[in-house]
């Protein structure tokens, strides 16, 4: 039972990063055009509606920096800051009840190499709830292919670790294919650590990608890869294109779902084929 606490733990957290996190078009909806007309340069994705309601706005500068990301369906907000390299140093989320800071760690090649996630109750207190360290490893073209982590809950500022886990992702190309989280480690206070458990393995497949422009690449990279470190589903974001199979997998139950696009004629998904999901972009100054 020891080897799922984190499972249980975590649970209302994923449950709430999940929540508030742009949706996969292909799971929720499927992909009318709602841009503004001539858009012939660079972009920045804008808001995202569904049924002519705002879900989801990036607020960016003129300049195509992106600053906030607001959640209107859940009142929660993302801000980003950045270094001097004009990378994504921090990424801070909030909500009625919790508050999580990402903050980044950067190579000479300016690669993020390691990332601290801080998850905090928004009390009188500011509870510490949960403390992760993330390490990322890249494969020889530069693509992110894994990220291994340890965390401790409830912290103090000297405490062990308790937990962790791994994320591995396959690519084919500039796309995602495989996307397989493990969050069964336990970390004993003598150091040594439980195996995984393989049955405890969540896994996302993307599959069906076109050959069109996924709208997430008009966002900064550093930000697509803080989402995938949020919640592993939503590294699609960093593919270049747009999969229109999606199938996950847990405890061998597999759940499938697809989804089709309208597109522009920049090549960018504008809507789902019913029109009911719509993406919004603003040109880049």
């Amino acid at each position: 039972m020891k080897k799922y606490l984190l499972w249980f733990v975590s649970f209302p957290l994923l449950g709430l990063i999940l929540s508030c996190v742009p949706p996969d078009p292909a799971m929720v909806y499927g992909w009318n055009t709602n841009t503004p007309a001539g858009i012939t340069g660079p972009r920045i994705l804008h808001k995202i509606d569904s049924a002519n309601v705002t879900r989801k706005e990036y607020v960016s500068s003129p300049s195509g920096v992106l600053e906030t990301v607001k959640y209107y369906d859940t009142d929660d907000v993302i801000k980003l800051f950045y270094n001097s390299n004009n990378k994504v140093s921090k990424m801070t989320l909030t909500d009625p009840d919790m508050s999580m800071d990402l903050n980044f760690s950067y190579n000479s090649a300016n690669k993020i190499t390691n990332a601290v996630m801080t998850t905090k109750m928004n009390n009188s207190n500011q509870t510490v709830m949960e403390e992760t360290h993330y390490w990322l490893v890249y494969n020889n073209i530069g693509q992110l292919i894994k990220a291994d982590w340890k965390s401790k809950l409830f912290p103090s500022i000297t405490g062990p670790f308790t937990h962790y886990g791994v994320i591995n992702l396959t690519w084919v190309g500039d796309n995602i294919v495989k996307v397989m989280q493990n969050n069964s480690g336990i970390i004993h206070p003598d150091g040594s650590m439980e195996p995984l458990d393989p049955m405890a393995s969540m896994v996302y497949k993307f599959e069906d990608y076109d050959n069109k422009i996924n709208p997430y690449t008009t966002l900064p990279a550093e930000f697509n890869i803080g989402m995938g470190i949020l919640a592993p589903l939503t590294f699609f974001q960093c593919s270049y294109n747009n999969h229109q199979k999606l199938q996950m997998e847990f405890l061998n139950m597999p759940v499938t779902t697809y989804g089709n696009y309208i597109y522009d004629t920049q090549n960018y998904p504008v809507s789902d084929v019913s029109g009911v999901t719509k993406y919004i972009y603003k040109p880049v100054q």
